[in-house]
């Protein structure tokens, strides 16, 4: 489904019952990365799952997000979906948009965990990022795909675990326009943040 906040059409779905729980995913993924944990927990809590602006359903404005924009983007669907409070998660991105909008909006928050993410990226991540930036508006995600599995998982796990092949990942991942991608990832406190 998709509902209009803070100007935007932001893609979500929301399951089960009970206290809310709201998870973010990292950057090139979408709501899907959240699917077992959706089925875990749809029995005792309403899982609210989004795609974070410029990624999978969600739309891709021009112009960088910086993560004030993305924390108020959790607000403005909470708001449209008449939710007060709820717990947060969120991985990599969605952890630093976590900590944005707890200390933005810390009434809304009953809980929050941040998983596999920081509060700033050191010189040396930071280097990084212009290469990426450089790929994604030439090529798009898929030439990301391989590099990221191996670092999220380990030989092993990716061989036990088709979906997680680079050949075979790639054909998953979200298709969204590449310079939206990009642009996300040039706001100077998103991702080149030092302090």
């Amino acid at each position: 489904m998709k509902i209009r906040a803070n100007g935007i059409d932001i893609r979500y779905e929301i399951s089960g019952s009970g206290p809310c729980v709201v998870f973010a995913h990292s950057l090139g993924s979408d709501l899907s990365i959240w699917e077992s944990q959706k089925s875990a927990l749809a029995t005792r809590y309403s899982v609210l799952r989004y795609d974070i602006r410029g990624h999978g359903g969600s739309e891709a404005p021009a112009g960088a997000y910086d993560f004030d924009r993305l924390a108020a983007d959790v607000v403005g669907l909470l708001d449209a979906l008449k939710i007060e409070r709820a717990s947060f998660v969120g991985i990599s991105l969605g952890g630093m948009i976590g900590q944005a909008l707890a200390l933005a909006a810390p009434q809304r928050l009953d809980r929050l965990v941040l998983a596999d993410t920081t509060g700033r990226y050191p010189p040396e991540a930071q280097a990084t990022w212009p290469e990426r930036i450089r790929q994604i508006e030439s090529a798009g995600l898929e030439p990301l795909v391989g590099p990221t599995l191996e670092r999220w998982f380990t030989a092993p796990y990716r061989a036990a675990h088709p979906r997680w092949r680079s050949a075979s990942a790639a054909s998953s991942v979200p298709r969204r326009r590449p310079a939206m991608s990009a642009a996300a990832t040039r706001s100077p406190r998103w991702i080149f943040s030092t302090g």
